[in-house]
């Protein structure tokens, strides 16, 4: 019986050291990138940069909810689209998800109708929307999505908001291989290529990178 109270404990012990750990890894990630151009260096990190500076948030605002958000790259652009259309905090959208509650159920808690995601998207896309748009259409109010639809179509609808793209050619795009950040950065120019060959204070020619992913993107998540 000792035995097994000590074993338990052990196994006690470690779980809180690696949930400390991981959460401390997202604490420490550098996100200067969200608020800073000249810290931008890829795609990804340009349509999030965009994102926030479209909707108007301030490092004040966000940077204490960033360690909270489990999947930065995905959930960060649902965060600011819901409290946009919503009209609620980040902080109170950011509370909701951390709950363990999905995408689709937060968007009906927020009272957002899952139509605002398909504005703009008059015909079926295609893959991978076309099944969502499909059943959207024959069941507009019951519809519910897998987190996966909903990160992407809201990619579509910020896509559109800070570049000036149909949201049909993106989701169209998307279909085809070519992600939605990317279209944005050649609609906007990448100013990382820019300043690629300038000295940093940093010392090497980008400076130091901020991270895009708050503990890695999950390609099952929900």
């Amino acid at each position: 019986m000792k035995h097994r109270i000590t074993k338990s404990l052990i196994t006690a012990a470690l779980a809180l050291v690696v949930a400390f750990g991981a959460s401390s890894a997202r604490a420490g990630t550098s996100f200067e990138f969200l608020f800073h151009t000249d810290r931008v260096s890829d795609d990804r990190q340009l349509f999030l940069n965009l994102a926030v500076s479209n909707y108007g948030y301030d490092q004040v605002v966000l940077e204490p909810v960033l360690p909270r958000i489990r999947y930065v790259e995905v959930d960060l652009p649902v965060v600011l689209f819901l409290a946009h259309e919503s009209g609620r905090s980040v902080d109170s959208i950011v509370d909701l998800r951390a709950s363990g509650l999905s995408w689709s159920v937060v968007f009906t808690r927020c009272g957002v109708a899952p139509e605002i995601l398909f504005q703009g998207i008059d015909a079926d896309p295609g893959p991978p929307y076309g099944n969502a748009w499909g059943y959207w259409k024959k069941n507009p109010r019951a519809a519910r999505f897998s987190g996966a639809d909903i990160a992407g179509l809201v990619e579509v609808q910020i896509g559109s908001r800070v570049a000036g793209v149909r949201p049909y050619e993106l989701a169209r795009a998307r279909g085809n291989g070519t992600p939605v950040f990317a279209v944005v950065a050649e609609k906007k120019g990448r100013p990382y290529h820019d300043h690629a060959d300038r000295p940093s204070k940093a010392g090497g020619p980008h400076g130091k990178k901020g991270k895009g992913r708050g503990g890695g993107t999950d390609p099952h998540h929900q």
